[in-house]
């Protein structure tokens, strides 16, 4: 029973550290998935059903005799005059795709352009701060906005230095501004599935973009075109590979704590040779005779004879040299000068002063001690 026992107990200490790295790789795994399911998905996607996505007003649009082509890149973008191209995030387009855009024909529906991709697409509109997303009223002559009324609009907000319509406007600055073929909106909250069916966002959402015989909604995806923009390394790097060198940093940790467990009892083990004192000091005295090393030898006695002496006279570390003369003086009465030559003078010329040197501390070594 005991020997199973013992076995038992080697077996699970053996397989503890394995099954710690797959709970490990399990929870792990558990956490990034938790995580990457609770990021944006599809914002302004036509095939997105999430409520950022805009698969109901693509839906929508189909139905009305519209089809919805989702591009990816400005030189994908293709048809008619009669073609509606939507930018649902401006942002997400370089000046000289914006560029390609304004030299096509047809209708362009733009949301969130800033002041820098306004004059790209060559309108003289004056870009002004940012509004909250609420219900607006039209107060403006566009078809499109009367049929419609009130709808959910902010964001970015234009002023017009002529030859505009502005609708949806809030203390002199529009979130919608109609110039020519160029529609701009302050932003795109009423095109996603979870405002569509408030107010009037469906009909302002399908008579702005069913203008045309079809929608060529134009929304990038990382990757799918070269941008020379000023995106850093961690930008290029896919989301999944980030998330997988985390899950793996993880384990290397767990593996870490699991290998640097406790030591155990310290092993002793029977040296090959033993030697004796005396005969470790006779070796150590030779090899300073053959070297002629007679300053470091006497170093050496003196050394041991002022721990000796600093023991016997209950002195601590920090004593200084004058202290320990002074505390032998106390206890022999010897003369400080002698003294302190004895314990902290110069190196002797020969080996008989060496020698007389030695004697000389054995015996006040004696002399302290049978005071």
């Amino acid at each position: 029973m005991t020997a199973t026992g013992s076995r038992g107990r080697s077996v699970a200490r053996s397989a503890r550290g394995p099954v710690l790295v797959v709970l490990a790789l399990v929870l792990t795994g558990v956490v990034v998935a938790s995580y990457a399911a609770t990021g944006p998905k599809g914002v302004l996607d036509p095939r997105a059903y999430n409520p950022e996505g805009a698969h109901a007003v693509a839906t929508l649009l189909t139905h009305r005799g519209v089809p919805v082509r989702r591009v990816e890149t400005a030189e994908a973008v293709a048809g008619s005059e009669s073609t509606t191209v939507f930018v649902p995030i401006a942002a997400a387009l370089t000046s000289s795709e914006l560029g390609q855009l304004a030299g096509r024909s047809g209708h362009l529906v733009v949301v969130g352009a800033d002041g820098a991709q306004v004059a790209v697409l060559g309108h003289g509109l004056t870009v002004a701060p940012d509004v909250g997303v609420e219900g607006r009223s039209p107060a403006c002559t566009l078809s499109a906005a009367v049929a419609a009324g009130d709808v959910d609009l902010g964001g970015t907000t234009y002023r017009s230095t002529g030859g505009a319509v502005e609708c949806y406007a809030t203390a002199g600055r529009a979130t919608l501004v109609q110039q020519g073929r160029v529609t701009f909106l302050g932003s795109a909250d009423l095109f996603t599935n979870a405002r569509l069916a408030r107010r009037g966002n469906a009909a302002l959402a399908l008579r702005l973009l069913a203008d045309g015989s079809d929608v060529q909604w134009l929304l990038p995806r990382p990757g799918a075109r070269d941008v020379a923009g000023d995106r850093s390394l961690n930008d290029l790097v896919p989301r999944s590979l980030k998330l997988a060198a985390l899950q793996l940093l993880v384990v290397l940790a767990v593996l870490a704590l699991w290998r640097a467990r406790r030591l155990g009892a310290v092993v002793t083990e029977p040296l090959p040779v033993v030697v004796r004192a005396a005969e470790a000091i006779e070796g150590r005295s030779r090899l300073y005779r053959a070297s002629r090393s007679r300053s470091t030898a006497a170093e050496a006695l003196r050394a041991g004879t002022r721990d000796r002496l600093a023991r016997r006279l209950g002195l601590g570390p920090e004593t200084t040299r004058q202290g320990v003369v002074a505390a032998v003086v106390a206890r022999t009465g010897g003369d400080p000068a002698a003294l302190d030559s004895l314990l902290y003078g110069a190196a002797p010329t020969d080996d008989d002063a060496l020698v007389v040197l030695a004697d000389d501390l054995d015996i006040l070594i004696l002399e302290v001690a049978g005071s």
